[in-house]
């Protein structure tokens, strides 16, 4: 029984030697969970109207004149007569009283001003005085002239935070046109780092008051980049339909290149090229270089080489790189001048 034990174990060493030790079970792994991302931005509000006195100064009343009694005049065999005393300067007439104007007025006159109409002299710096006064009254299309002129440096330095302070002004009585211009300072650096949260906010503000397919376009590329806000290319294609259909040309062409991706939109080659084709005919060298490629390759029309090449070369000479690179790969020889196009 002993010898048998004994088998038995150094068979079991043989086996753990052979194997070459226990087998370990796995040690469980972890998933790392990256921290959210800072994302809370803060509400700019407007800062209160500036107040200007328009007060006249008090007018001074002219002091009166004494009368002295005539004298007594003597014969003149006794003395020669007295020299007549010079008689009192006029004291200067008071100021007018400048008259008040209603905001309308004012803005009127500061639209004369602007422009050198109404008999008025072209000066910008006129022109900011009265929208100045007017902006004061409440009036909302000078507040929002106001912020250009401060934007652009017309009559003034360039200060785009007080452009942005009267943008505010006439937003907040919601005049769409300063909520499109607050959306392009928050979408570009002009107030610092973009703001594509802010800007998308004025731009969303500005498309429900008013028609402005700028703004609507804006919003398709926040949407489609995903700036600010999670990319979503449905939105996106809504944005971009609206635009495109208000007009904008850009939007036609990307339009067109979601209809033909199926990204947002339902997969539409025919589609895209109505769209390309619509932004050709209204001077996008971008849509004829998509619409000539879609020509040479049949894809969406009937294939026709000799309209493609015709829609390329209009493209690449208007200095459109991407025509460019696509003439040089049909034909090397005839368009080697596009060869190192980037």
């Amino acid at each position: 029984m002993a010898a048998n034990r004994t088998i038995r174990t150094g068979v079991l060493l043989l086996l753990v030697l052979l194997v070459g030790g226990p087998v370990l079970a796995p040690l469980p792994s972890f998933s790392f969970v990256p921290p959210p991302l800072p994302g809370d931005e803060e509400d700019i509000e407007p800062p209160p109207p500036p107040i200007f006195d328009e007060t006249a100064p008090a007018q001074e009343q002219p002091a009166p004149t004494k009368v002295r009694p005539t004298p007594t005049p003597e014969p003149p065999s006794q003395q020669p007569a007295p020299k007549p005393k010079p008689k009192p300067k006029p004291k200067p007439a008071p100021k007018p009283k400048e008259p008040s104007y209603t905001a309308d007025q004012l803005f009127r006159m500061g639209m004369d001003a602007y422009k050198g109409e109404g008999g008025a002299q072209q000066s910008f710096q006129e022109a900011l005085k009265w929208w100045t006064r007017a902006a004061s009254a409440g009036h909302v299309v000078a507040q929002y002239n106001l912020g250009i002129m401060h934007q652009n440096g017309e009559g003034t330095s360039k200060d785009y935070k007080k452009a942005r302070d009267y943008f505010l002004k006439a937003a907040g009585k919601g005049y769409a046109n300063a909520a499109e211009q607050l959306g392009h300072l928050y979408f570009g650096d002009f107030l610092g780092a973009p703001e594509y949260g802010e800007a998308g906010k004025w731009y969303e503000q500005a498309s429900a008051k008013g028609n402005l397919p700028f703004a609507e376009f804006r919003l398709g590329l926040i949407h489609y980049k995903g700036l600010g806000r999670p990319k979503d290319s449905m939105k996106a294609f809504y944005w971009f339909d609206r635009a495109a259909r208000n007009g904008y040309i850009d939007a036609m062409v990307n339009l067109g290149v979601l209809y033909e991706k199926g990204d947002g939109a339902v997969f539409s080659p025919e589609k895209a090229i109505r769209w390309y084709t619509e932004a050709a005919e209204k001077g996008s060298f971008l849509g004829m270089a998509y619409l000539g490629e879609a020509y040479y390759q049949g894809r969406g029309v009937r294939k026709d080489e000799k309209k493609a090449v015709g829609l390329l070369e209009q493209a690449a000479s208007a200095g459109l790189p991407y025509a460019q690179r696509l003439l040089y790969r049909i034909d090397r020889i005839k368009y080697m001048r596009y060869r190192d196009v980037q």
